[in-house]
């Protein structure tokens, strides 16, 4: 049986910012049920350890997050969360105890007009055990390094950690710095989400050999990238994962990665292949 290495789910579509960064939702809003998200973990479960509450949306949005986390458990399945961090305050002490949590990701490079949104995630992350790693996204940098709003982030958690001058300079120059046994900054260049164009270019993909995603309405894609379900593959509400994997359409663009040259118009435009 296929085993992947993670599987996305969008519990919801909904968030509580507008990043600039961020490409535009076109599908309708809405949140996972719990009876959908237990459905999808039934379906999930023989193919993954590992599911990242992330494709659109801001997890912690979800009035049950709780229960989704406490629901995995069930299913023994270890959770990876990627969130803004401005809602981390009310959930924190509760997400700490969930131990189907197994990494948190914060994307520090979101735009907040809250003054002392760094002070307060910084805060909040002290509540989480060794037992669950944070890592601190810089994740819309330019070519050359740096911008002016990362140089400032960099400046606070130099502050708040304490670091030394050696780590502040591998935060600045290397790509992922561990700052504490549990706690990490991962760097990385802005991307372009994808969209059709008339880009093309040929280049291995991981979707669909590593990965899947599953959309809040069930529909499942071969990347956290395809948001809107522009390569729909089918639905797990209505089928299960296996017809899904055995499809021709699955297959046929499966081994257009693995031959490099992707067959879909919106694979094709997708400069993210570019960086593997």
């Amino acid at each position: 049986m296929k085993k992947y290495r993670k599987i996305y789910i969008e519990i919801t579509n909904n968030c509580n910012l507008h990043c600039s960064f961020c490409s535009e939702v076109l599908k309708p809003r809405r949140n996972m049920t719990i009876e959908e998200f237990e459905k999808i973990l039934k379906k999930i479960r023989p193919y993954t350890d590992y599911i990242y509450l992330h494709v659109k949306g801001e997890p912690l949005l979800h009035p049950n997050i709780i229960d989704f986390l406490r629901c995995a458990e069930q299913y023994n399945l270890k959770v990876n969360l990627t969130t803004n961090g401005t809602l981390l305050e009310q959930y924190a002490k509760m997400l700490s105890k969930c131990s189907a949590l197994n990494k948190i990701n914060i994307s520090l490079h979101c735009e907040t007009n809250d003054e002392h949104y760094l002070d307060k995630v910084f805060k909040n992350v002290e509540c989480f055990s060794k037992k669950q790693t944070i890592v601190y996204r810089l994740w819309t940098l330019k070519e050359n390094g740096l911008d002016e709003k990362s140089t400032k982030t960099v400046e606070r958690l130099k502050e708040y950690y304490h670091l030394s001058p050696e780590i502040v300079e591998k935060i600045k120059t290397k790509k992922n710095i561990s700052l504490r046994d549990n706690i990490y900054v991962d760097k990385d260049i802005e991307f372009a989400w994808p969209k059709i164009t008339s880009h093309k270019s040929c280049g291995y993909c991981y979707a669909l050999k590593t990965h899947i995603a599953i959309l809040v309405d069930g529909t499942v894609v071969p990347c956290c990238l395809d948001s809107n379900g522009v390569i729909p593959l089918g639905n797990i509400y209505h089928q299960e994962l296996s017809e899904i994997i055995e499809s021709e359409k699955y297959q046929e663009l499966l081994k257009s990665f693995q031959d490099r040259k992707p067959t879909n118009p919106l694979c094709q435009s997708c400069t993210f292949k570019e960086r593997l």
